[in-house]
């Protein structure tokens, strides 16, 4: 028995009788590139949003300004200067700063935990390379921003982020301002690591010419109201900004045409929703999930009656689309018994981590999930072509797309109009137990850690000077 049999039929419908969302897609890609915060192709591809939601008939979709510290890339260079002269092609990652280290390369290989304090006396005043690898054993991802941070504690003065996967060239992905660190391809890498292992000794020499810089960017807010007036509501979001060397299309602009897609269809059948669905396009997600960490603050008095959060950060790439939940496993009734109504296959999960926008709503004690394919993203290794100029409009199925929409949309309808639904809030000190036993304590405490080591030195860029003096959230 399905209740809400008519309003599926009208979403599936107009779903996939429709192709907004690759018209959109196409859109921000391929004009407005990768509306990377700051720049023109930002506020340009807000206002494009915008335009669209309101001929969606949500008319009272807005953004809101906020500013946050932005970069600017320019030239980068990656040396071997001995024991044989060799330039390589590299791209700077977002806030490195700019200088020149020459030193010796040590390779840490996917640069597992245990490695930085174990080695730390060849580290220390050298180059360091990490590949974008997991390291076997570990119960959790290590992300890119701990594998540098590490890095600097053990007292590396520059800093190689190497592709694991070959064939997509450098990757990129955000640090601190804190040394020089560029992305170098699989296949560059790996000469350079036959030549370590054949030589015994390689020195590099790093080059980067980058500006940090404050700029302004955006949130782009969209409600539908539910009928029963009722504060309670229901939040649904994507990041737009991709990497600035990418149209990022699959991560995170597929994602954000769902949610378009989806305000467009619920707003469609909004008599039958009782209560509020707010749907957002965030900012800055890439370089430290400076949107949903200013959305978090600026309204917090309301995040009382946020009774979910749903991440639909790449919601268009291949998978399956069910949901991870963050630690509510209360949950899981509604969707195994939601998912036979809508005859969905939707995999479903419990797990969470501190690198997308649903991190700020769960910090604040929001109940949270986000879309994807649980059992395929524990088995991944890392992000394929995901941050590589790769992440192009041509690798977004349409199929994908529709099934996103289409699911998470039914999905939502049932959350907002669920009577039942009533996860425990959880406590500030719930919270903390819970990033604890995930390991993520000592991920967070890095970087008061670094900024503390830091300081210490003698001297300082100016954009690690203005790093220092920074908050580290909203």
């Amino acid at each position: 028995m399905n209740p809400y049999s008519d309003v599926d039929k009208k979403i599936l419908g107009e779903i996939y009788s429709g192709n907004e969302p690759m018209k959109n897609l196409e859109v921000l890609c391929d004009i407005y590139k990768s509306r990377w915060p700051g720049t023109e192709d930002d506020i340009n591809s807000v206002k494009y949003m915008l335009e669209k939601l309101h001929e969606y008939g949500l008319e009272d979709a807005y953004y809101e300004p906020f500013k946050i510290p932005g970069w600017r890339r320019g030239p980068a260079k990656l040396e071997v200067t001995s024991p044989i002269q060799k330039e390589f092609d590299v791209i700077s990652l977002p806030h490195s700063i700019s200088g020149e280290i020459e030193a010796k390369l040590v390779d840490l290989g996917p640069g597992p935990i245990e490695i930085y304090e174990k080695r730390k006396e060849e580290i220390d005043g050298n180059v360091v390379m990490c590949s974008s690898a997991r390291p076997l054993g570990m119960n959790r991802s290590l992300h890119r921003t701990e594998k540098f941070t590490r890095s600097i504690l053990a007292g590396a003065k520059g800093w190689i982020f190497m592709n694991h996967y070959p064939a997509y060239g450098p990757p990129t992905g955000g640090i601190s301002p804190i040394i020089p660190s560029v992305g170098l391809a699989y296949e560059d890498g790996s000469f350079i690591q036959r030549l370590l292992a054949r030589e015994g000794e390689v020195k590099v020499k790093i080059t980067t010419t980058d500006k940090n810089l404050e700029v302004t960017t955006h949130n782009v807010i969209a409600d539908v109201d539910g009928t029963s007036g009722e504060k309670e509501y229901v939040i649904t979001g994507s990041h737009y900004d991709g990497h600035d060397i990418s149209q990022g299309a699959v991560d995170p602009a597929s994602g954000a045409v769902v949610v378009m897609e989806m305000a467009r269809v619920l707003n469609m059948v909004k008599d039958k929703l009782k209560r509020r669905i707010r749907f957002m396009c965030f900012g800055a997600e890439e370089t430290g999930l400076f949107g949903s960490y200013y959305h978090t603050s600026a309204h917090e008095d309301e995040l009382a009656d946020c009774r979910f959060m749903l991440n639909l950060d790449s919601a268009g790439g291949e998978s399956r689309k069910g949901i991870t939940f963050h630690d509510y496993p209360e949950l899981e009734p509604f969707l195994t018994k939601w998912r036979e109504e809508m005859n969905a296959e939707m995999p479903m999960g419990q797990r969470t981590g501190p690198y997308s926008d649903h991190w700020p709503f769960f910090l604040k004690g929001v109940p949270s999930g986000g879309g994807g394919d649980p059992e395929r993203r524990a088995a991944r290794t890392g992000r394929g072509y995901g941050h590589t100029k790769y992440d192009t409009l041509d690798k977004v199925d349409r199929t994908y797309v529709r099934l996103a929409a289409a699911n998470y949309s039914r999905f939502l309808i049932r959350v907002a109009n669920a009577d039942d639904w009533a996860p425990r809030r959880k406590t500030q000190e719930d919270i903390q137990a819970f990033i604890k036993k995930m390991g993520y304590d000592e991920t967070i405490a890095l970087t008061d850690k670094v900024k503390d080591y830091v300081r210490g030195w003698d001297s300082h860029h100016p954009d690690t000077v203005d790093w220092l003096e920074r908050d580290s959230a909203w």
